[in-house]
């Protein structure tokens, strides 16, 4: 049974179009309703349309047979538009996008969580026998963070900014201020998302030094490019692309396609898909990126997202990103 997107839902994405933010990030999980015990029922989550069953045009446009979803969710923190979750589960779930991974590889990533009181956050997640990857440090900390080995091999990164509190659910989290994902060339990623999605490059580090390289495992010299493209004025939705300078990375952005489980890329909401179209494809000619996927337009196509055009873009780097148009 499928429960449609609510109209309210709609109307507040259009008007957050000017956020310029994902709307969600696609996760593929091997148990639909195990996820939503993790991200409804703990992080306390909003379930704004469920369909159990196949989901045939969607399937179609990502090149599988009829009855390939068995059941999907849209989610959102509460008092957010964008910057959700789209969790669908598959009749026959391949194996996951960051199988045996290094941190390095290239491939989507991590989904960051915000988090109120990260203490009791950790406590708790703890208790009910989640394992992190390390402790956090609390001397003179401007952000908090703490990296969890997630389902389906999804890094959730859960951080407190001093001072600086993110919107959170009732049960203190919030998902998600950003994902993350792992790029072989920043530029060109800078290049696709301001001309092609017309985001905002909202911040741009660079980090180095004997620590960086200890703590990562780069070589000497070894440097990370990090950019966030969304929107400088609004914390949810952003996509935060990582660079790793003087290493080898293996390139695992083609098992990145449904049903690989695991992060497999975003969805927006676009106002004119044809121009984004256009753009994506002249930036692909113009700087001859014949490793990317060429741009699809699907037509009108009615899904559990509800009934809208849809188009399939590719980053440079291989992320996918699917348009909804309004």
């Amino acid at each position: 049974m499928s429960e449609p997107l609510p109209t309210v839902s709609l109307n507040l994405a259009r008007e957050s179009l000017r956020s310029k933010a994902f709307a969600f990030a696609i996760l593929s999980v091997t148990h639909l309703e195990t996820a939503l015990a993790l991200w409804r029922d703990r992080f306390g989550m909003q379930v704004l349309a469920h369909r159990s069953g196949a989901d045939p045009e969607l399937s179609k446009i990502w090149g599988l047979e009829p009855q390939a979803i068995a059941a999907q969710s849209l989610l959102v923190t509460p008092g957010m538009t964008q910057g959700g979750l789209h969790l669908v589960e598959f009749t026959e779930p391949g194996p996951t996008v960051r199988a045996g991974a290094a941190p390095t590889d290239l491939c989507p990533k991590s989904v960051d969580i915000a988090v109120h009181d990260i203490q009791t956050r950790f406590a708790e997640l703890e208790a009910a026998g989640y394992q992190f990857r390390s402790r956090f440090e609390t001397d003179g900390i401007v952000v908090y963070e703490v990296h969890l080995p997630g389902p389906e091999d999804v890094n959730l990164v859960f951080l407190e900014q001093v001072g600086k509190p993110e919107h959170v659910s009732a049960k203190g989290y919030g998902v998600s201020p950003q994902v993350v994902a792992i790029s072989p060339d920043n530029r060109q990623e800078k290049q696709f998302f301001e001309a092609v999605l017309g985001m905002d490059e909202a911040s741009y580090h660079r980090f180095g030094g004997p620590e960086v390289e200890r703590t990562i495992g780069l070589p000497p010299g070894g440097q990370l490019d990090v950019r966030i493209f969304g929107d400088k004025d609004f914390d949810y939705g952003r996509l935060e692309i990582v660079q790793y300078e003087g290493v080898t990375s293996t390139n695992l952005y083609p098992r990145a396609q449904p049903p690989a489980r695991g992060f497999l890329g975003v969805s927006l909401y676009c106002e004119d898909i044809d121009a984004a179209l256009v753009c994506a494809r002249s930036m692909i000619s113009r700087t001859n990126l014949s490793h990317t996927l060429t741009p699809q337009d699907h037509g009108v196509v009615s899904s559990v997202l509800g009934s809208h055009r849809m188009a399939t873009l590719f980053s440079p780097a291989g992320l996918r990103i699917e348009l909804i148009g309004l």
